[in-house]
């Protein structure tokens, strides 16, 4: 019977390990998703930034139309 208590043992060890190493994975990854997230967010300022410097309208009238204050 000391046996069958060795390998329970032996195997919820195993568990937490994986568990461990599935939580390790995690958080590299959800470090992968928001650096990808702020890559985005770089790519629309870039967006919005050349869109503004080719129009003719004002920093005030571009702020103005994106908080649906006016139109353009």
């Amino acid at each position: 019977m000391a046996r069958g208590k060795a390998d329970i043992k032996t195997r919820l060890k195993r568990q937490e390990e994986k568990i461990l190493k599935m939580s390790e994975q995690l958080e590299k990854e959800k470090e992968t998703y928001k650096q990808l997230q702020e890559e985005e967010r770089r790519e629309a300022v870039k967006k919005i930034t050349e869109a503004f410097l080719r129009s003719k309208r004002s920093v005030d009238e571009v702020l103005d139309f994106l908080k649906g204050k006016a139109e353009l």
